[in-house]
C-alpha cells in the first residue's frame, strides 16, 4: 500500500535506460553504490514514493531525493554515476 506524499518528481525511462539500470542490479562486478542508485531510480520510475523507496533501500529520504534530482539533471551517462 502506498505511503507518504506523492512526489512531483517523475521519471520516465527509455527502454535503453531501464535495461542499463536493470543490468546494474544483476552485475556482480559493479560498485554497490551504483547498483543502489540504479535501484532507487527504477523504484521511483515504477511509481513508488520517496518514503517507500527510502524504506526499501535502507537510506534516508534526503539521499533518495538527491539521487533522483541528479538523475533528472544529468542522466545515466553524464555524471549520475559519480
Amino acid at each position: 500500500m502506498a505511503r507518504g506524499r506523492k512526489t512531483s518528481l517523475t521519471i520516465r525511462l527509455t527502454p535503453a535506460e531501464r535495461q542499463t539500470l536493470l543490468a546494474w542490479q544483476r552485475a556482480t562486478t559493479i560498485a554497490a553504490g551504483r547498483a543502489r542508485r540504479g535501484r532507487i531510480i527504477l523504484l521511483v520510475a515504477d511509481g513508488m514514493s520517496i518514503s517507500e523507496v527510502a524504506a526499501t533501500v535502507g537510506i534516508s529520504r534526503r539521499f533518495v531525493y538527491k539521487w533522483v534530482q541528479r538523475f533528472l539533471e544529468q542522466g545515466i551517462d553524464s555524471g549520475f554515476t559519480i
